[in-house]
């Protein structure tokens, strides 16, 4: 539904076209028309029911044809997992189905014509009865006989020469040629003495005899438009062309003579033929030959070629030769001469000239045939500008015999052979037959069936120009012999199978025989399948009328007709009658353009005219009319019925009846009547039955009735667990959708609008943007008038008033009770499929009815005006324009969403235009609402007077801000009602109006009001989904939930969008300095983002967060106090590193550090892409965290967080340290070294992988030393032999690398000391005796390695100490130790160094940084003290005493 508060008009883009991007090329639709339902058609195969009949062959209306198979039509339509799928769809693709099926049934009229006469018996299939005739099967009935006037009667009195009669039934004309006059009858008009002007038209202006009149089509582009068509007059000296206009409506008729004639002296021209695809006019004479001519004619002249002109195309020169006598016609005396054999004698006699007595054209395959007074027939090859023909092949009487007789055994016999002679030929045009080109029809009525090309495989090897020859070639390929009075006679002592075949045989030889039609002077055959023909006799002409059984032929591919003789007088006594000619009134009935389904007349029999010819008789003429097959079987019979059965099948018998009972008051007013075609539809033909093989009805075969299905659904017990997908349906409900198929055909497929003629499309539907002419509009009208809108609409109505009247008597009509006995079961899964089927039929109707409702609806508006239906497409977008051309008449009649939302943009449309007009929304509204209820329901209506308050809102402005905004809020309140109708582009529409007179928060809270309404739809769905009891009914839940999600998307986009555009407005109105407008719109700001905070909508929250975040103004959730915004960030933090940030600073910003510190150590072994030193700082900030008050019950949380964060710290900062040595040391290569780099600088790694894959194996000992203390490692062997490898890889370097360069006592202090402060609180990891015995050891190496420069300063392993840590009274018990203990020294002289170098130094040491120790010795003993010895121990004499506590 379109929104729209302006005039539609819109603005260009500058190319003239609105609404599309400058270099946009072509408009493609958007419209999704595909249904899921597949397109292939599939079909129950119902074995268990038996459609033979058990009567015997004489008590049936015919024999039934033998010879070969063929498969009986289907329309048993299986649709897979029907029951699941949405009734218009379900009810759109039986009704589709059907029509395909119409329209390849039958195939080929004459396919079993062509089958040897030897495989079918030699018997041409018939239903005649001599003395009874067809009864209610009679396939034609006289509707009307007009007499001739007396004019006619009194122009033939005064006849000089000649005299003939015609009717061109194209413009209802009646015409008689009396000598040079020739006079136009309008039959339709009442004989009397007062309309004698109107009546009759005269044409006196003819100087000499006429010998015939032809009325024909002109080319285009001679004459004028309103010239219908072309009067051709041929006389004895010339051929005169008269102009012809002629109104339909009016049933006028003009004649102008355009002066255009040519000369034909001596060839008595009685032949007129045209090409229906040129429109060239070809003639043949009487005085001429067998010499074709072709008749020109122009608007321009030259010195060269007249306006009109003649070619022969046969021959070079004119013929000269004149007979001295001009055959006539005694129009109202011919019957006196009675026909005898020397006729056809003289004829045939060789002094006879041969002439051309017919000519036909085949347009479509640019053939054109003629048939020569010699029975011959010639076939011509007919080109553009083709100046002349040559004959590509001929048919002699000789060649005909020939081929019979290796078609047929006893040829010679036959009766047709005798005095033989071809009276008329008729085309049959590739859309009926691709099996016969040609019917020739002899005089004693036998239909000869003919067929270019070689009827030989050996026609194929032959060379090009061969070929071409050979395809102009006729051949016989069969006779149809007229049927035969005679009654064969049954020896009743024979058994049934030897009396059926002999009944057969005489059959057969009686027709070959048969002298029913013999003296034939008339033979026309109409399309499809009407065989007329006339005999004369000493009294009355015969009329005989052999029409195919379109029923039987449907249903089994054979062709069998009903023939009879018609009695076209009123009575015997009448005066002698004779027919002059037989004329068809009314297009063929054809249901298709192609061989499959062309004679499928029951398939067009509602929607085309009944076919209708007229006899012309010497009184009058008289006009039959096609019976169609209600008016067959509407007397109810039984034994009617039954035969109807037999011969067309129980879904077409279905179909019939439900259409008389539909209409019962045409035929019958009585209520008798109506009530025994319902009744007899109600139970005519098979109720829905399970496809079970084990099924087998009980008996001998079944007898052909009304009610075949007493004995079904009796031994069903092989299926314990049927399904409605095994049901095969009803024959009433297949005949219910054939009926409505039929009825919609011609539409179905049908586009319902047309483009305005300069509107260029691609084959795609696309549309050229070129092409669209200002104004925006690409549609012209629609492709269906207001009557035949009526017609389907009071079709409609009627079926489902049916439906609705007779629901209790018609079984799955009305839903089924259930049982729990088990033997009903079977049953009951029966009437659930028929009523699931019967169910979205009556919703198909339904819809149908709605839709050309909407129809007539538009149809009112372009009739008015047809401006107005511009108007009205002004309203819709180009895009929509283009969907509606895509339209067909089966999309609209039975709408998805997407229709029936272009639709309701349509009727927006309507009554925006009315709205801008002045008209009252609710009269409008209800009165489309009533008309078609389910494109504009209530809330539609909701919608509809929305906009109206829109409209209002948008006049009214700032005139007065309190009535705008109550028009706004009543707006928004209607649109809220209608959520569930409103479209995007509907919300989108609307809300662009709202931010126009800038109601921000009044369009918010409208969405999210909408959104969560929608919500509840979703909440609902997915508890219909959990009760669902099919996993189909599952998926179409969800299916539903994801759309009505995606739908709550796109909503809260467009809250965003406003968001978006408020802040932007925002930011330009606070520079303009002027601080009222700022004050005023940051209030209007402010409103619009506390509607966002207040909404209740959890999946809205969670958008507007995340919305927050993509503008880049994360920080802004940290302001935020929702309900929502604590669970939003706990559960999108788990994958997210930024919204975890903004976790750890949401709780820290609240004082909640036992939290914050959780989430920092989560962030810090989480699988985020994290280099060391950010997982480090995390660690660090944790820390901090532990640190912090915290409410008494996290307490003991907080210490046991405290401690895992503060192990996994040292281990981190070693694993730093290790990564900072390995990127320094020049020992690895750099591909290793990123390999190190890659592991180490991400995920926090165990102390055991860092100390075996890094520390232990590179060599990096004093990171080795660090583990140990770390991990609280106890090995003291392990320490001790680390500790000797640390020193002496620093010797090792020291001799390698620095010997000279640096002392090596510095290099060992600045080692030492570095990790040393590290370690030295740990004792086992830090053995201060062990490490001064070392370091001592490694200083007097290097003394003895260069006692020069590697003599250390007093004290020096004492301020190692002290600069690790140690303190001076821990330090001064180890080594007084050690001197004390001195049985082992690590070298000679090690405790004497240690006495005189780094006691003594350690004791003045401790003195000078130690008050209390200078407080208790006196600073003369420490200032003497020259070498420390145990003895003069000046800090024993008070440590003993216990007066130095540390």
């Amino acid at each position: 539904m379109n929104i729209s508060a302006s005039n539609g008009s819109g603005t260009s883009n500058g190319t003239g076209v609105r609404g599309l991007p400058r270099d946009a090329k072509f408009i493609t639709p958007s419209l999704k028309l595909k249904d899921q339902v597949p397109d292939s058609v599939q079909f129950h195969q119902d074995r268990n029911i038996d459609t033979t009949s058990a009567r015997g062959q004489l008590s049936r209306r015919f024999v039934q044809p033998l010879g070969f198979e063929s498969k009986e039509v289907n329309y048993k339509i299986n649709v897979p997992d029907f029951a699941n799928i949405p009734p218009l769809q379900l009810g759109g693709k039986f009704i589709a189905d059907l029509n395909r099926i119409d329209s390849i049934t039958p195939h080929d009229i004459f396919y079993s014509e062509t089958v040897s006469k030897t495989e079918s018996g030699g018997l041409d299939n018939y239903y005649f009865d001599y003395e009874n005739g067809l009864k209610d099967f009679s396939r034609f009935e006289k509707v009307s006989q007009l007499d001739l006037p007396d004019r006619f009667f009194e122009e033939y009195n005064s006849t000089e020469c000649i005299t003939k009669i015609g009717l061109f039934p194209e413009i209802e004309r009646t015409w008689i040629a009396i000598d040079n006059k020739l006079v136009f009858w309008n039959y339709n008009l009442p004989q009397s003495s007062f309309n004698t002007s109107t009546q009759f038209l005269t044409i006196d202006q003819i100087r000499h005899t006429i010998l015939t009149v032809k009325l024909v089509r002109p080319k285009k582009g001679i004459f004028l438009e309103e010239i219908n068509y072309l009067l051709l007059v041929s006389t004895t000296v010339d051929i005169n062309i008269f102009l012809v206009k002629y109104d339909k409506a009016l049933n006028n008729l003009e004649i102008f003579n355009p002066d255009l004639s040519v000369s034909t002296q001596g060839l008595i021209v009685n032949n007129f033929t045209i090409n229906s695809k040129t429109n060239d006019i070809y003639f043949s004479g009487e005085g001429d030959g067998v010499n074709i001519w072709r008749l020109d004619y122009s608007n321009k002249s030259s010195f060269i070629k007249n306006k009109c002109d003649k070619i022969c195309l046969t021959k070079g020169g004119l013929s000269s030769v004149i007979p001295s006598k001009i055959p006539g016609l005694d129009l109202f005396n011919q019957g006196a001469t009675t026909t005898n054999s020397s006729t056809s004698t003289n004829e045939n006699d060789a002094t006879v000239p041969e002439s051309i007595v017919q000519l036909q054209v085949d347009g479509e395959r640019d053939i054109l045939y003629s048939l020569s007074n010699k029975s011959v027939i010639r076939v011509y090859k007919l080109q553009p500008k083709q100046e002349q023909i040559t004959e590509g092949s001929r048919l002699t009487p000789s060649q005909i015999f020939k081929s019979a007789s290796s078609i047929f055994v006893d040829a010679s016999n036959f009766k047709v052979f005798e005095r033989f002679k071809i009276i008329a030929i008729h085309c049959i045009s590739p859309q009926e037959s691709t099996s016969i080109q040609l019917i020739a029809i002899t005089s004693n009525g036998c239909r000869m069936l003919l067929k270019l090309g070689s009827t030989s495989s050996f026609g194929s090897l032959l060379s090009t120009p061969f070929s071409a020859l050979n395809a102009l070639k006729l051949n016989l390929v069969n006779i149809k012999f007229p049927p035969s009075r005679e009654i064969p006679k049954i020896n009743t002592e024979l058994d049934s199978f030897t009396r059926d075949r002999q009944y057969l045989s005489q059959l057969i030889a009686n027709q070959q025989k048969s002298q029913l039609l013999k003296n034939t002077k008339i033979a026309k055959i109409i399309s499809p399948g009407v065989f007329i023909c006339v005999k004369k006799t000493k009294r009355s002409d015969k009329l005989f009328i052999a029409t195919s059984n379109y029923g039987y032929l449907k249903k089994n591919n054979k062709l069998v007709e009903d023939a009879e003789f018609v009695k076209y007088v009123s009575h015997e006594d009448a005066p002698f009658t004779y027919i002059q000619d037989i004329i068809q009134l009314t297009p063929s009935m054809n249901a298709t353009n192609t061989p499959n389904g062309y004679a499928n007349i029951s398939a067009s029999q509602y929607t085309k005219q009944p076919l209708k010819f007229a006899v012309l008789t010497n009184f009058g003429i008289v006009i039959y009319q096609f019976k169609t097959s209600d008016q067959i079987i509407k007397s109810l019979k039984e034994e009617v019925i039954e035969n109807f059965i037999e011969e067309n099948g129980y879904e077409e018998t279905c179909s019939t009846l439900l259409y008389l009972a539909c209409s019962y008051g045409h035929y019958n007013s009585n209520d008798l009547f109506k009530r025994k075609a319902q009744i007899l539809f109600s139970s005519c033909g098979n109720n829905a039955r399970l496809t079970d093989n084990s099924q087998q009805l009980g008996g001998g075969p079944q007898v052909t009735s009304l009610v075949p299905h007493h004995q079904q659904l009796a031994n069903i017990s092989s299926n314990l667990h049927p399904t409605v997908d095994q049901v095969v349906l009803s024959d009433r409900f297949y005949g219910t959708c054939l009926l409505i198929a039929r009825l919609l055909r011609d539409f179905w497929d049908k586009k319902v609008f047309n483009p305005l003629e300069y509107i260029k499309t691609t084959p795609s539907g696309d549309i050229e943007v070129a092409s669209i002419k200002e104004g925006n509009l690409i549609i012209k009208g629609l492709n269906i008038d207001k009557k035949q809108i009526e017609y389907f609409i009071g079709s409609i109505i009627v079926l489902i008033d049916f439906f609705m009247e007779n629901g209790t008597n018609i079984q799955g009509l009305n839903a089924p009770n259930y049982s729990s006995d088990p033997n009903q079961f079977e049953n009951e899964v029966c009437l659930r499929a028929e009523h699931i089927a019967f169910t979205s039929i009556i919703k198909c109707l339904n819809s149908m009815k709605e839709a050309l409702s909407f129809l007539m609806v538009l149809i009112e508006e372009i009739q008015i005006n047809q401006s107005n239906f511009n108007e009205i497409l002004q309203f819709l977008s180009l895009t929509n324009q283009a969907n509606l051309l895509c339209l067909t008449f089966k999309d609209l009649l039975l709408p998805n969403r997407d229709v029936k939302n272009l639709v309701k943009d349509l009727l927006s449309s309507i009554i925006n235009k009315n709205i801008l007009k002045g008209g009252s929304i609710d009269l409008i509204a209800s009165s489309l609402q009533t008309r078609c209820g389910s494109f504009c329901s209530t809330n539609d209506v909701f919608i509809f007077k929305a906009i109206e308050n829109l409209t209002r809102a948008k006049k009214i402005n700032s005139r007065d801000p309190d009535l705008k905004n109550k028009c706004l809020t009543n707006a928004v309140l209607l649109f809220e009602e209608a959520y569930d109708s409103l479209t995007l582009e509907n919300i989108e529409n609307s809300i662009n109006i709202m931010l126009d007179l800038q109601f921000y928060a009044g369009g918010v809270g409208m969405l999210l009001n909408i959104a969560q309404k929608l919500g509840s739809n979703v909440k609902s769905a997915a508890a219909t989904t959990s009760l669902a009891l099919t996993e189909d009914n599952s998926v179409k839940n969800n299916q539903e939930a994801i759309e009505i999600s995606k739908k709550k998307t796109d909503l809260y986009n467009l809250v965003f969008n406003i968001l978006t555009k408020v802040d932007l407005k925002a930011s330009q109105i606070t520079e303009t300095s002027n601080q009222v407008l700022i004050n005023e719109f940051l209030e209007i700001r402010d409103s619009a983002y506390k509607t966002c905070f207040a909404s209740q909508d959890k999946e809205f929250h969670y958008a507007f967060y995340e919305w927050f975040i993509k503008q880049g103004v994360n920080d802004r959730l940290l302001e935020i106090n929702t309900p929502f915004i604590l669970p939003f960030l706990e559960e999108k933090s788990e994958n997210n590193l930024v919204l975890s940030d903004l976790l750890w600073l949401y709780h820290a910003k609240r004082e909640n550090y036992f939290d914050a510190a959780k989430i920092l150590y989560a962030l810090s072994v989480s699988e985020f892409k994290l280099e060391l030193n950010q997982r480090i700082e995390y660690l660090s900030r944790a820390n901090g965290f532990c640190s912090c008050v915290c409410p008494p019950n996290l307490r003991q949380k907080m210490i046991q967080l405290s401690a895992v964060i503060q192990e996994l710290f040292d281990v981190a900062n070693v694993q730093l340290d290790i990564l900072t040595r390995i990127k320094a040391d020049s020992r690895i290569s750099s591909e290793n070294k990123q390999i190190a780099v890659d592991s180490l600088n991400f995920k926090i790694l165990t102390i055991t992988d860092l100390f075996n894959n890094y520390t232990d194996p590179l060599g990096y000992y004093d990171l080795c030393l660090l583990i140990f203390k770390i991990s609280d490692y106890k090995n003291t062997d392990d320490i001790l032999k680390r500790w000797e490898l640390f020193f002496d890889k620093l010797y090792h370097e020291y001799l390698v690398e620095k010997k000279g360069k640096e002392t090596f006592y510095i290099l060992l202090n600045d080692a030492f000391v570095s990790y040393g402060a590290r370690l030295s609180s740990n004792d086992l990891v830090f053995p201060i005796d062990e490490l001064i015995k070392l370091i001592s050891k490694y200083i007097q190496e290097a003394i003895e390695e260069n006692p020069v420069t590697q003599k250390p300063p007093r004290g020096i392993v004492v301020d190692m100490f002290i600069k690790c840590g140690v303190s001076y009274e821990r330090l001064y018990y180890v080594m007084k130790s050690l001197i004390e203990h001195n049985t082992f020294e690590i070298y000679s002289g090690f405790t004497n160094d240690l006495r005189k170098n780094e006691m003594t130094y350690l004791i003045k040491k401790w003195y000078t940084n130690d008050k209390k120790l200078r407080e208790l010795i006196p600073n003369d003993k420490i200032a003497n003290l020259q070498e420390y010895t145990l003895e003069q121990d000046p800090i024993n004499e008070f440590t003993n005493h216990g007066q130095y506590v540390s």
